[in-house]
């Protein structure tokens, strides 16, 4: 029994529940879809109308944008199943027995199981190459790499898990920000969550421009950096984190965070280029992280 959950802001989810449908047709488990429109103003009338074609599926429609955690815990909060499958709007199951896979893992012994996601072959137009970059090398990660660290890959836009322990960890998280799968992660670990990855992936397509990732890479470093002086003690399998501890312990942080100021603008014009360096977006990452950490 398993309850499939989608929170939406403006997105067409036109062909993420077309191709869902045509696995749930042959599901003999029991099943729901919930779709979440989270304060959207588009789309909401092809969202409606595709939902309204799945047996066991209603749209919800939210006047205010309540966030990514918020909505994620009213969405569990709500669902009838002991068993959620949240899928981000913009992933389409890469797999005919995607689903299946999911349903295999239903009858063993761990609380989240993790499909993973896969970015296409072909370069997109230069304007969304970072996005598609980062994704292509640190995100479509094979399953037997992912289990080696269980809570360091953990992508919130394709995974299953136990609905009691997602309502724990989930309700933990009081900031709706960007870049927390990292602090879930770290919970579940603090939990001892049993977690486990599995390869199901799910197509991202929804790219963000250049401009727009590089901001959120900025909020989600500064997430680490919150959390991080928050709760000094939890955990993590970051690995920017780890990286800036070390070089705190050896006293290089500051002249990270003088080289990263004076080398910003150029940084970010060759990151916002068509043919971005990801070794330099780790080393802008560094050092905005040494940067907040000063403050």
């Amino acid at each position: 029994m398993i309850s499939i959950v989608i929170p939406t802001y403006n997105y067409n989810i036109t062909a993420l529940l077309e191709a869902l449908n045509t696995q749930l047709e042959v599901l003999k488990t029991p099943y729901e879809v919930i779709c979440y429109e989270d304060g959207s103003t588009k789309y909401i009338e092809a969202n409606r109308a595709i939902t309204s074609k799945i047996t066991h599926a209603k749209h919800v429609i939210s006047k205010e944008n309540n966030g990514r955690i918020s909505t994620r815990q009213l969405l569990a909060n709500t669902a009838t199943y002991d068993w959620l499958l949240f899928l981000d709007a913009d992933v389409v199951p890469k797999n005919t027995d995607f689903l299946q896979q999911y349903i295999n893992c239903l009858q063993t012994d761990y609380d989240a199981i993790y499909g993973g996601y896969f970015y296409t072959i072909t370069p997109p137009q230069k304007a969304f190459s970072l996005r598609w970059k980062y994704g292509k090398t640190y995100e479509q990660v094979s399953a037997e790499i992912r289990n080696k660290n269980r809570y360091k890959i953990v992508i919130s836009g394709n995974f299953l898990i136990k609905k009691s322990v997602f309502l724990e960890i989930n309700s933990k998280i009081d900031n709706d920000g960007y870049g927390y799968d990292n602090y879930f992660g770290a919970l579940m670990k603090l939990n001892n969550t049993k977690v486990f990855h599995i390869n199901n992936e799910a197509i991202h397509n929804g790219l963000d421009t250049n401009n727009v990732f590089l901001n959120k890479v900025e909020k989600a470093v500064e997430t680490v950096a919150e959390l991080y002086q928050k709760h000094t003690n939890l955990t993590t399998e970051n690995t920017l984190l780890e990286v800036y501890k070390k070089f705190k312990a050896n006293g290089l942080s500051k002249p990270v965070q003088w080289i990263f100021k004076r080398c910003k603008l150029g940084l970010t014009k060759q990151l916002l280029s068509s043919k971005p360096n990801l070794s330099l977006l780790q080393f802008y990452k560094l050092g905005y992280l040494c940067t907040l950490m000063s403050r």
